[in-house]
This record gives C-alpha cells, structure tokens and sequence, in this order.
C-alpha cells in the first residue's frame, strides 16, 4: 500500500508479481510533492524487492493514484509499460487539462449546472500535480493478452467502467483477481460519465461486473482496502446498488421533465463539497444515459438545457 493525499481515501494499493526475470508491478501510485517514489520503494523493500527489479509495469487504468508514478519508474528502470488503448484518452486530459475542463463545462451546462457553479467543477479536470509526467505504453492491450510472473499465468479482463481503459489481470489456475477498482470491498467504484451525450460507462461497468461474476474469483486483490473472498457474491451487491440507484433516479423523474443537476441534488443530497458534487453529476448523468439508452428515460431540450422524463409505456 502506498499512501494517498486524499481524505476518505488514503491509500492505494500496489502488487508486485515476482518472477524469475523480474518483478511485474501492478499500479503505481501517485505523485506527492516531495516525497517521488519514496513510498514505493519502501514498500518494495519492506517485500525484499528493489525499484531496479521492476521489468514490467501493469496499469489498470490511468487515473492518478494508480498511475502518478508511471513517468518515473519507466525512466528510471526502463521497464515495459502496458495500458489499455483507451488509456489515450485519459493521456489527453492530463496533457490538455484546459481543453478538457471547457469542454467539460460546456457539457455540464447543458445538464442545468449553474454557471456560478461550473469554474469550481471544472478544476478537477487537472491532475498534473500528482503525476510524474504523461508516459504512453510500450506494450498496448486491448484484453486477452496474457503473461506469466512466477508460477501464475495472468490474462489481461478488459473491465471498463470506473474508467473506458480499466483491466483485470485473472490467474485462473487459483481464482485470484487482481481488481484494480471494478470490484472494492467496502465503497462502490464511482462511474463518471463527462455529460457528452452517446456514452454507456454504467452499461459498460454492469457488463464488467456480470463477466467478473462469471470469473468467480475466490480471492481478490483490490485497488483499496483489503483482499477479500467471495467475488461473484461482491459483483453481484455493486449491481444490486446501482439497480436500486436507477430505480430511485426514475422515481424523481416520474411527473416532470428534470435536469441532471436536479436529479443529482434530490438523489445525492444539496450538502455537498464541490468535489463530491462533480462526482455526484457524472454518476448521475451516467445513470441518465443508461435509462435513455434502454428507452426508460427520454431525453427533450429547453432552451439548450437537457431535460429527463420516465418513459411514457
């Protein structure tokens, strides 16, 4: 584990997969002013392992605490760097993080965020501080891949979702899944949709849970927090969750036409930090475009602002 600047959420977890030739690591961790790859190493110590002996390094998606330190454990050990295609994606925010954000507060206006409110939402569209540097993959996967570390063959799960370019890595000879966030013990993984209309990321992230279900990892090994078992029985409770978050966003939006934002204070609460608010609007923009998507939500525009309706059967 290596820790993170983050309240609720302080650290961030980190395998070191030991073969022969090498360690494969899995994530990273983030930048943290002063400190680079201290704490990584420390922990890779403390494994009896060295930073030099990093020949491979897996991301499981490209957000900041899994993937801060990628930059400098490639410059320093010249080691192999796999990410899935759509990390590129990410790769853009973090090298136009202007762009990003006014597209992104271009998308959020139209869902009935006030203008007052947009110039602090749009400030978490850059992360450049907890990264080393934006450093593109050697080795692209698209899932399938697979590649041996000791004893265990791993196969690359393509589990997109929490994020388009998230991947598993599954030892199927013992059950053991290395998660990343798609499956988390105690909170569920939030779902972000950045308000363009056309994106499935909760469509996406059921389907990933339904195949890690199917997996049945008898341990598993998360991004947060401490293993544990029964794998399916978690996939199944994170996509009970969010059933019952779709049931309830219908709900409110049963008699009138509503905005995102709306939706979004009346099901998450109007006493929210602007960071817990930003989360908030793209889970549930995200469940909007679910509903819409599969025809049980409708979508009209009123003066430029989208509004959402229940279907009418």
């Amino acid at each position: 584990m290596t820790p993170l600047p983050f309240e609720g959420l302080d650290r961030v977890n980190a395998y070191a997969l030991s073969g022969d030739d090498g360690i494969t690591l899995v994530d990273c961790g983030i930048l943290q002013e002063g400190l680079g790859a201290a704490p990584l190493e420390n922990a890779l110590r403390a494994s009896g392992a060295a930073l030099t002996d990093i020949r491979r390094l897996v991301i499981t998606h490209p957000h900041p605490d899994h993937y801060g330190l990628a930059s400098l454990l490639v410059e320093k050990t010249a080691c192999d760097l796999w990410m899935h295609s759509e990390a590129r994606a990410d790769l853009e925010i973090y090298l136009e993080p202007g762009a990003a954000a006014d597209r992104l507060a271009a998308a959020l206006a139209r869902h009935g965020v006030p203008a007052s409110e947009l110039g602090s939402l749009r400030a978490y569209e850059d992360w450049r501080a907890f990264i080393s540097g934006v450093v593109e993959a050697s080795h692209w996967v698209e899932g399938d891949e697979t590649f041996t570390a000791g004893a265990r063959s791993w196969e690359v799960v393509h589990t997109p979702g929490h994020d388009a370019a998230h991947i598993c890595l599954w030892s199927q000879s013992d059950g053991l899944l290395i998660s990343g966030d798609t499956l988390l013990s105690s909170i569920t993984p939030h779902v972000d949709h950045r308000g363009e209309l056309g994106d499935d990321p909760l469509g996406d992230f059921l389907g990933s849970l339904g195949r890690l279900e199917e997996l049945d990892p008898s341990l598993v090994l998360p991004g947060h927090g401490r293993p544990f078992d029964r794998g399916a029985e978690r996939a199944r409770a994170i996509s009970r969750h969010h059933q019952r978050r779709l049931g309830s966003i219908l709900q409110v939006i049963r008699r009138r036409a509503r905005t995102a934002a709306d939706v979004a204070q009346e099901v998450f609460g109007p006493e929210l930090l602007d960071f817990q608010r930003r989360l908030a609007l793209g889970e549930t923009i995200a469940h909007l475009e679910y509903l819409r998507l599969r025809s049980e939500a409708e979508l009209s525009e009123e003066d430029g602002i989208y509004l959402y309706t229940k279907a009418k059967r």
